[in-house]
């Protein structure tokens, strides 16, 4: 009879109450909800330097191209369409690197969702024209985001800020 007192005195029971499955399930959602937004402004500044590095190797691309060929070589920005195409004298160039069949750059693409070019003005133009010297009509700027590129205009170099 002892026996059977001293097992009903150490039966707990094991499990979780209800109130700490709700509280775990709640501190679960608002880390949930905190690394996601976290991460979603951090792929967006990554997306946005994606963006600049893409455009700032165009250019100087474009501006070789003009040099090595001696001709006029122009890139021609469209900020409706989030894109630009880059124009020697005979018309677009169609095999331009990371170019689609049309010969466009596109940054309304997968990768580069949510990066917009704002405004492009190089002297009341959006066209960056590059001289048989690689050497730009007119300087510039190029807006992204929060970005701006900025193209010199005698050297053709270009700085973010």
């Amino acid at each position: 009879m002892q026996k059977i007192l001293h097992l009903k005195k150490y039966v707990y029971s094991s499990g979780f109450s209800l109130i700490e499955l709700i509280v775990v399930i709640v501190l679960i959602g608002i880390f949930t909800t905190m690394a996601l937004t976290r991460t979603d402004t951090g792929l967006t500044t990554i997306k946005e330097q994606i963006a600049i590095d893409q455009i700032t190797n165009d250019i100087d691309l474009a501006r070789s191209m003009a040099f090595a060929r001696n001709e006029t070589i122009i890139i021609m920005f469209d900020e409706d369409q989030e894109s630009y195409g880059i124009h020697d004298e005979s018309g677009i160039i169609k095999t331009f690197p990371n170019s689609d069949k049309d010969g466009i750059i596109s940054l309304d693409n997968s990768y580069l969702r949510n990066v917009d070019i704002k405004n492009v003005n190089f002297s009341g133009s959006s066209n960056l024209q590059f001289q048989p010297l690689g050497d730009p009509i007119s300087g510039g700027t190029i807006e992204l985001n929060t970005k701006t590129i900025t193209i010199e205009p005698i050297t053709g170099k270009w700085n973010v800020n």
